[in-house]
């Protein structure tokens, strides 16, 4: 039997930004062996399907949302950061497409890709050799590999002063929604759906 589903679709405006790689200058400051502690909100854009036995299926995205700054547009080619001060993260409990492209279960590193022909990717990295390796996502344009999900890039008349992740549900289809990411003038769009 088809479990009922109620999906909950719980996005929080986020801002974020898309940073150099460079080491910033409070984390040269520090000495070594003390801690940088950092207290910063982060954002999440969250789906749930519920069925009879309790959630059927379950994905966020969370991050550190700064503010957009036009410099940042300099910036945007090649493998950036996506977020601020933490890597963004995805999570899924079930597995879902982004596009053609499927997500197995599990927790990812994310990142953006814009090729040389302005054709924009999300990348999925797994997290287990970024810690072994101890790399931090302000050296996301240093790594190499996972999952690249084509995005939809258009462009805004209306700057988005931090950057927005949601997911926006379909009206007539409740297993699909739109990834969406604004951040200034850039908007990238991804179908997503569930394994439920």
């Amino acid at each position: 039997m088809k479990p009922t589903l109620w999906i909950a679709l719980v996005s929080i405006a986020l801002g974020a930004s898309i940073a150099s790689a460079s080491r910033p200058a409070h984390f040269s400051a520090q000495e070594k062996g003390k801690p940088y502690i950092q207290d910063e909100p982060r954002g999440m854009a969250r789906v749930v399907y519920f069925g009879d036995a309790g959630i059927a299926a379950e994905y966020s995205i969370e991050y550190g949302k700064p503010a957009w700054k036009d410099e940042y547009d300099k910036m945007l080619k090649g493998r950036v950061r996506l977020g601020s001060n933490y890597w963004t993260t995805l999570d899924t409990w079930n597995g879902l497409t982004i596009g053609d492209k499927e997500v197995k279960t599990g927790q990812y590193f994310v990142a953006l890709e814009c090729s040389d022909k302005n054709q924009w990717s999300l990348v999925l990295l797994d997290p287990e050799p970024l810690r072994k390796g101890k790399v931090d996502a302000y050296s996301s344009n240093g790594t190499k590999g996972g999952l690249l999900a084509p995005m939809k890039h258009e462009e805004s008349m209306e700057a988005a002063g931090t950057l927005s992740i949601k997911f926006v549900g379909d009206d007539k289809d409740p297993k699909l929604q739109t990834l969406e990411i604004r951040f200034g003038k850039h908007r990238l769009t991804a179908a997503v759906k569930p394994k439920v």
